[in-house]
């Protein structure tokens, strides 16, 4: 479809006397929000001519064509609908990604701000918006995910030229406080694997045995596994019923796994119906994709109950495994890289700070080994339990 370019030649008046000099009348039009366009109109002294007054109307088009919508004309919910979500489709950001944007803007973000010009969001009001939502009772954290939205909005906004600084400031960010996240011990993973019903066991032990994230897990068709070489390809991850690329580049990955595993899917393959190159490994009785919400609550959270593993919401789901295997690997190798590898982390900080946990007894190794550096062998023999302090001072 061709641009309807005599629109845009604009008009030029007749020369007309003024009390001061001869100007020129010239009319034009812009394109506003909504792919709408808008009429202006401007009166020119001190030109030459009307060769002058065409020249200045040539000018006032070309930057015209090359303007988006006036940001004077934006409110925040025109912006977000007309290039926020084109953005995000452009940066090819995942599905998941994007509903939960969605979700967030249409719960806490477009309720309050909605009717507001682009233009006219200040400093002070994001200070008041962050507020109002602690004073809710929201967390940190939840406060801190909203502000990165926001903070991605209107940094769109600024380099579109459609406002001259973001509202978003550095000192509106929450402290949020990094907890640790939960994990089991070996035998409590054990203990799951062995309680399971028989029909989902491998399945979980697929997901201790490799950390898998549990889309990655619904995603994995027989294609993926290599026998001969004991490896795992994982590209791609199952969300919303639908195949989508895994979470990060990183995610991408190729993951060796043992014997124990190596004999699980021999054997859930022996048994399963579907054992096509494109079927799922880990699925219904028809062929289709499990359910997460259905194998968290009708699997996982009743085995967790009847062994009385301490849950609670949002915290005891698959990803569990996931923090655990990370756990395992740095407890047994005290290879923090290989945990990366393992879990498909783009950062080695994720790895360290979220994903990997300290026995009791590392810890105690630790601190032994401290001490041993400091003083040597002044004792020769520090039991790795006990009350260190209190035999020091019998001695």
């Amino acid at each position: 479809m061709t641009t309807r370019h005599t629109f845009q030649r604009g008009y030029v008046s007749e020369g007309f006397k003024t009390r001061l000099a001869i100007a020129y009348h010239i009319r034009y039009r812009v394109p506003t929000a909504g792919g709408k366009w808008k009429h202006k109109s401007e009166v020119l002294y001190e030109l030459s001519g009307r060769k002058a007054a065409r020249d200045v109307l040539k000018s006032r088009l070309q930057e015209a064509l090359k303007r988006t919508p006036e940001a004077a004309e934006l409110s925040v919910q025109d912006f977000v609908e007309a290039y926020w979500k084109a953005y995000l489709e452009r940066r090819n950001v995942k599905p998941s990604t994007r509903k939960g944007y969605e979700s967030v803007l249409n719960t806490h973000i477009l309720p309050v701000l909605r009717d507001v010009r682009l233009t006219e969001v200040v400093p002070l009001q994001i200070e008041e918006f962050l507020r109002s939502k602690a004073s809710k009772g929201l967390s940190a954290k939840t406060i801190r995910n909203m502000l990165v939205l926001l903070k991605g909005i209107f940094a769109l906004a600024e380099d579109n030229d459609l406002i001259q600084r973001t509202p978003v400031r550095k000192r509106h960010e929450p402290n949020v406080m990094r907890t640790e996240k939960p994990s089991w011990t070996p035998q409590q993973v054990r203990s799951i694997i062995d309680n399971v019903p028989a029909l989902y066991r491998p399945l979980f032990v697929c997901a201790a045995l490799t950390g898998l994230r549990l889309g990655e897990l619904l995603g994995l068709q027989w294609k993926h596994i290599e026998f001969s070489s004991a490896k795992l390809r994982i590209e791609q991850s199952l969300w919303n019923g639908q195949l989508v690329p895994p979470k990060t580049k990183n995610s991408v990955r190729t993951i060796p796994f043992g014997e124990v595993l190596r004999q699980t899917f021999v054997l859930h393959r022996q048994n399963s119906l579907h054992t096509r190159p494109e079927d799922f490994v880990f699925c219904r009785s028809d062929g289709s994709a499990l359910q997460p919400d259905m194998l968290r609550r009708e699997v996982l959270y009743p085995t967790l109950d009847r062994l009385q593993i301490p849950r609670s919401l949002r915290s005891a789901g698959f990803h569990t495994f996931r923090h655990s295997a990370g756990s395992f690997v740095n407890a047994e190798t005290g290879n923090l890289k290989l945990a990366q590898k393992l879990l498909g982390h783009s950062n080695l900080s994720t790895t360290a700070d979220i994903y990997t946990h300290t026995s009791a007894e590392a810890e105690r190794d630790a601190a032994v080994a401290v001490e041993r550096a400091i003083y040597g062998d002044l004792f020769p023999i520090v039991p790795k339990t006990g009350n260190r302090n209190s035999q020091t001072a019998a001695m």
